[in-house]
C-alpha cells in the first residue's frame, strides 16, 4: 500500500495540484488583506471571516478540482488498463489516491492557517491599527482542523465522481452545483447534513450543529471512502465512461 502511495505523491510532480494547493490559500489570504486594509477590522474577526469564506465557496471549489487532476491522470492517459493490471493494485490505487486528497486538504488547511497569519501581519505593518486586538492563532487552527475533518464527506464524494467518469466535466458539475446549492441550504434545516456545509458548520455558534458536523463530515468521509473502494473494485474503469 505504502509503494501506491508514494507513486501517487510523485505523480502530483506532473500535474497542477500542487500549485492549487498553495493558490487556493493564497488568494484566500490577499483577498482578506485587501479588504481589511480598505475596511479595517480586529484580528478575530479577520481569522474568522476569510476562514468561513475558505470553507464556504473556495474549498470545496478546490476540492474539485483536485479531484479533477487526480482522476485525469489515469483517465486523461487511458492507463487504468496498466494500472489495474497489477498485482493487487485494484482497490490499492483508489486508497492511494484518497489518502492523497486527504493529505492535500490538510495541506490547504495548514497553508491558509500560514497565509492569513503573514497577510495579517502584512497589514499590520503596513497600516498599523487596522488590526486592533490579541491574535489567537491556537484558536484558528483548532478551527481549520475541524473544518478539514468535517470536509473529508465532500471530499471523498468528489473523488468518487471524478473516477467513476473518464470525463472531467461530470465531477466538475457535480462539484460547482453542490457549492451553489450550498448558498441556498445554509439556513435550510437540511443544511446540517448537506456534505458542502459540513465546513460551514463548525463556524455556527450551535454546539450541536458543529459536532454534526465533524461527525457526519469525518466519519461520512470514511463510510464514504469504504463505499467508493467497494463500487470501483468492482467496476471495468477500462470501459467506464
Amino acid at each position: 500500500m505504502l509503494r501506491y502511495i508514494q507513486v501517487e505523491i510523485l505523480k502530483l510532480r506532473r500535474s497542477l495540484a500542487l500549485l492549487l494547493c498553495v493558490a487556493a490559500p493564497a488568494c484566500i489570504a490577499i483577498l482578506g488583506g485587501l479588504i481589511v486594509l480598505d475596511r479595517g477590522s480586529d484580528w478575530r474577526t479577520f481569522m474568522l471571516a476569510n476562514c468561513a469564506l475558505w470553507a464556504f465557496a473556495m474549498l470545496p471549489l478546490a476540492l474539485t478540482a483536485l479531484s479533477v487532476l487526480l482522476a485525469q491522470m489515469e483517465h486523461g492517459a487511458r492507463a487504468w488498463d496498466h494500472v489495474l493490471a497489477l498485482p493487487g493494485a485494484r482497490g490499492r490505487i483508489y486508497f492511494a489516491k484518497a489518502f492523497v486528497m486527504a493529505g492535500l486538504l490538510v495541506g490547504m488547511s495548514v497553508l491558509l492557517f500560514l497565509f492569513l497569519h503573514l497577510a495579517g501581519y502584512a497589514v499590520a505593518a503596513v497600516a498599523p491599527g487596522k488590526l486592533p486586538g490579541t491574535l489567537d492563532s491556537g484558536y484558528v487552527a483548532w478551527i481549520l482542523a475541524q473544518m478539514a475533518v468535517a470536509s473529508l464527506l465532500v471530499a471523498m464524494l468528489q473523488l468518487w465522481v471524478a473516477l467513476r467518469f473518464r470525463s472531467f466535466v461530470p465531477p466538475l458539475v457535480f462539484g460547482i452545483a453542490g457549492t451553489f446549492a450550498a448558498i441556498v441550504a445554509t439556513s435550510a434545516r437540511q443544511g446540517v447534513v448537506f456534505p458542502w456545509l459540513m465546513a460551514v458548520n463548525v463556524l455556527t455558534p450551535y454546539p450541536a450543529r458543529q459536532a454534526a458536523a465533524l461527525l457526519l463530515g469525518g466519519v461520512g468521509g470514511l463510510a464514504m471512502l469504504v463505499a467508493m473502494m467497494l463500487h470501483l473494485a468492482r467496476r471495468d474503469m477500462v470501459s467506464g465512461t
